[in-house]
């Protein structure tokens, strides 16, 4: 049934002009220079690594960077002119990538390191840092949007969306249908003009070819890491973020004391069990304001299925951590104006298999 859209207080409104509904905004970023300290701190900040470096000889340097995406799924391009090297940990992203050209090695400190070859996809470890090295020259990437490919993975089923682990490399046959996708909707996933509706059926496609293409059956997966306590915790509240959790239940899935749990937390995220659970709550209900129809849903309700129950409670602390209302992101007032304000575009590198 459909209800009233929310205000910013999570009460109904009782009309919402059609030009402040909600729409796509597909943004197309574009950096580029010849200063390393600009492109250093620029990777380290897309990847959150705090020791990328690049290694400059005689020759110059530049690189170029493109992403052009939803939120929910995004392409990429990367090129660099001298060799870098450093330990990503993307945050909540599944990250496919294939290189253009160049050497690249992935966790060339382990026993068995993976190089990206030509038009050959990847899926890079998830859930745990990981070191890159890379001569000169261009990788392609797509960016998932954790949240997003987690919900995708359960469509038609019963379970909740959990983390998910791939094994980062496939056999050609589980990879053709894949490579047919990715050269198909390329072009049109590049045009920021498409959004809507065609833009969700095209993120859709191709979340679905990298599941399809990377699911492990379950005596396949071998991620080689030890499942700690964070892990099983962090699995626990993605699974159940919905209902009313204690720390006692966090803490008990997780097979440690509340003490345990509290101090591993605090040593590792900085926060607490709790505070950790509201964040994830707060993400959740972000992307489900972000998606949802103003028309067909209200404030209260999203927030009631990602486990808020004090409606002030949950506006204040959104208005917090996000800068606006959760009424404003329902109605999509700031998209509105982001794809008004977008820049002009420029010609990076095309984004091609091989």
């Amino acid at each position: 049934m459909s209800t009233a859209a929310a205000g910013p207080d999570g009460g109904p409104i009782s009309d919402v002009p059609t030009e402040e509904l909600r729409q796509t905004v597909v943004r197309e970023t574009v950096r580029s220079g010849t200063d390393p300290d600009e492109a250093v701190a620029f990777y380290r900040a897309v990847y959150d690594s705090p020791d990328f470096a690049v290694a400059l000889d005689d020759t110059g340097f530049g690189f170029r960077s493109r992403a052009t995406g939803d939120g929910r799924v995004s392409l990429r391009t990367s090129s660099v002119s001298a060799r870098r090297a450093g330990l990503l940990a993307p945050q909540r992203q599944y990250l496919l990538a294939w290189s253009v050209e160049g050497n690249v090695t992935i966790d060339g400190d382990r026993d068995e390191p993976l190089g990206l070859h030509a038009g050959v996809p990847v899926m890079l470890p998830a859930g745990r840092p990981f070191r890159v090295a890379a001569d000169p020259g261009t990788v392609h990437f797509v960016h998932f949007d954790a949240d997003f490919l987690e919900a995708v993975s359960v469509v038609g089923t019963e379970s909740a969306p959990m983390p998910l682990g791939f094994p980062v490399v496939v056999s050609p046959e589980r990879l053709a249908p894949l490579q047919s996708v990715l050269r198909e909707i390329a072009r049109p996933m590049l045009d920021v003009d498409v959004v809507d509706g065609d833009r969700a059926v095209l993120d859709l496609r191709l979340a679905e070819a990298a599941l399809d293409a990377f699911r492990p059956a379950p005596d396949e997966l071998d991620l080689g890491v030890p499942v700690g306590t964070l892990a099983r915790a962090k699995a626990y509240m993605y699974a159940h973020f919905d209902r009313s959790l204690a720390a006692t239940d966090i803490a008990a899935a997780a097979e440690v004391s509340v003490r345990t749990l509290q101090e591993a937390f605090q040593r590792q995220e900085q926060s607490t069990p709790m505070g950790y659970l509201r964040d994830l709550r707060l993400e959740k209900a972000r992307l489900g304001l972000q998606l949802a129809d103003a028309r067909e849903t209200s404030v209260a309700a999203v927030a009631q299925s990602c486990g808020f129950r004090h409606m002030g409670r949950f506006s204040g602390a959104y208005l917090a951590t996000y800068g606006e209302y959760p009424g404003d992101t329902l109605r999509g007032r700031r998209r509105v104006v982001a794809v008004a304000d977008r820049p002009e575009r420029t010609d990076p590198p095309a984004f091609v298999l091989g």
